[in-house]
């Protein structure tokens, strides 16, 4: 059995491992593999989520029931194993996350390395494939300088974001030369961009607030503002789930989500009732960070000068209204160059969630960020790359291809 496997992230290099017995070569457009792993989780590279499937599937925002075959077949604790068999010995840290022991992501694309290598797996750098064409229950895969034929082609190319490391998805052509739907790729896990001016404060962090927008879940946690907008932890996950969102369209921050508009009133009442002389800029560093009251006071439309004891029962109502409801108009995001992962990619009805076998193509598999599926920060779209290579590797070394 010859099997191509075409990118050498880490779908590709799991795909080259576990397909046992087969001849695999994995073909890659740059200078060096894993080129992706290296920065991710900023170099230390968090590398899957040690979870029950449950908890993993809630945390996967597109197309999580595909995954639910890959994930029985190759667990976050296989992957732990995995890369502990191959010279990395691993940590788990807050929130399951696990880590290489060493905090450097360059033992984890070793270790997937060796695992590709002792399956025999030939690894060919600056291999930019021009076409693959079906023939004859196999494929002629063409690139330039030559030409080759193989039985199987696992598609491990990716998708958009930091395209500096190979991930810029140009196999996606090739992929709808031969037959399939591509969903359209959206930066996600990303900064996003403003309509208002929150420069002022860029660098700040605003500690256990909510986001929330129309139709996606309340997200809680910590957010800091940047030259352009938002980013932080819960600003990227409110990006991952509204990736596909046509902009603009609004936010709403709750600075104080612990209280209710009520109990926040009162609590307004009594930190103005010790500072009834003092002007209204003056008198809310004790509920918000400093460097944010400018934008709450502009908002409100309450002269900053104006002394506590002139704001009436009316006005601030509508600023414990405001606090609890901050609204921001999102224009944009930082784009697949700061994008962590891609949402869009092979339509995941077209692909078999066992085998990762294409449903329109025998013997065309695909694995990795190339398909449909994206999930939050956590470990997630690592292991996903893991499980979904480990899947296509193993049943496309099989004789015979998997279509059900």
């Amino acid at each position: 059995m010859k099997i191509a496997v075409i990118g050498g992230g880490a779908a590709g290099l799991t795909a080259a491992g576990s397909a046992k017995g087969a001849k695999p070569i994995i073909f890659e457009h740059t200078d060096k593999i894993g080129k992706k792993i290296y920065i991710t989780g900023k170099g230390r590279c968090n590398f899957t989520n040690v979870c029950d499937s449950q908890t993993f599937l809630q945390n996967v925002v597109t197309n999580a029931p595909f995954l639910r075959s890959a994930l029985s077949c190759f667990t976050p604790d296989d992957a732990v194993a995995l890369l502990n068999a191959n010279g990395c010995k691993t940590k788990v840290e807050r929130g399951r996350r696990a880590f290489p022991r060493s905090d450097k992501a360059s033992d984890v694309t070793k270790a997937l390395h060796r695992y590709a290598e002792s399956n025999g797996a030939e690894i060919r750098l600056y291999h930019d494939i021009k076409e693959i064409v079906p023939n004859n229950g196999g494929f002629t895969v063409k690139y330039i300088g030559g030409e080759e034929s193989f039985d199987r082609v696992i598609m491990c190319t990716g998708g958009m974001s930091y395209p500096v490391t190979g991930s810029d998805g140009s196999a996606f052509a090739l992929i709808k030369k031969l037959g399939h739907t591509v969903v359209s790729p959206s930066p996600s896990l990303v900064e996003l961009y403003t309509q208002e001016d929150l420069s002022a404060a860029e660098g700040l962090t605003l500690k256990n607030v909510t986001l929330r927008a129309d139709g996606i879940k309340p997200v809680f946690g910590d957010m800091m503002i940047t030259d352009n907008g938002i980013s932080g932890p819960i600003a990227l996950t409110l990006s991952a789930y509204a990736a596909r969102r046509a902009c603009p369209y609004r936010v709403h921050m709750d600075l104080k989500p612990a209280m209710t508009v009520g109990e926040l009133d009162d609590r307004l009442l009594r930190d103005f009732g010790l500072v009834l002389n003092k002007q209204v800029k003056n008198a809310l560093d004790a509920l918000l960070p400093k460097a944010f009251i400018p934008f709450v006071l502009k908002t409100w439309g309450v002269q900053s000068s104006r002394q506590v004891n002139s704001v009436t029962k009316n006005e601030r109502r509508s600023l414990a209204e405001l606090i609890k409801s901050f609204a921001l108009t999102i224009v944009g995001n930082a784009g697949f160059d700061h994008a962590v992962v891609t949402s869009g990619g092979v339509d995941v009805k077209q692909v078999n969630p066992k085998t990762m076998e294409s449903r329109l193509v025998r013997g065309l598999y695909f694995a990795g960020e190339v398909l449909d599926v994206d999930a939050l920060t956590g470990g997630y779209n690592f292991h996903i790359a893991l499980a979904t290579g480990y899947a296509a590797g193993t049943f496309a070394a099989k004789e015979q291809g998997q279509n059900i």
